[in-house]
Parts: structure tokens; sequence; C-alpha cells
């Protein structure tokens, strides 16, 4: 997700959908913290879509309607202060 941000914008991810079995292997033999494993791995989140907040509701209709029966909200994104972490997990990967 940090690939995806404009610089000054940060992401709080607030809920994350359950790991497959192949991304729990792998964060428990790498140790990789949950950001870590954000960065670089898409733990079976096949796609992002960023939207404003007014949107959501609607987005989330479209997707259903489309046939995309797992839909999940990740989390909001915020100013990011200096210099912040650009990716606030606020849940975790478990």
């Amino acid at each position: 997700m940090p690939r995806s941000l404009p610089s000054n914008v940060k992401a709080e991810i607030t809920g994350h959908p359950p790991l497959p079995a192949v991304f729990s292997w792998m964060k428990q033999i790498s140790g990789l913290d949950d950001y870590e494993m954000l960065r670089t791995f898409n733990n079976g989140v096949g796609m992002v879509l960023i939207v404003k907040s007014e949107v959501v509701d609607e987005a989330k209709a479209l997707l259903r309607e489309a046939g995309e029966d797992v839909v999940y909200d990740l989390g909001v994104l915020t100013e990011r202060q200096g210099d912040e972490e650009q990716v606030e997990m606020k849940c975790s990967l478990a």
C-alpha cells in the first residue's frame, strides 16, 4: 500500500481479512511484522480501491453487483505528519 499513496498521506489500517494459510506461515517463519508483511506481500488482498468516504457504500454496492462477494473496509487515509510511518496498523494481520 505505501507505493500507492502520495508522500503526504498515511493509511490507517483498521481492518483486514483473515490471512490465507500461506501468508500466516510466511509471517511466522520470516519474523516479519505486520507493516513489513503489508509492504512486501498482498496478504490475500487482490485489489485495493481508494474512494472518498461519502461513496464507500455506493462502491461496495457496485462491486457486489459486479459479482464481488467479499468486500472489506481496510481503513482510512489521513494527512501524514512529518516523519510518521506511511501505514499505521490499528489491527493485527493474525
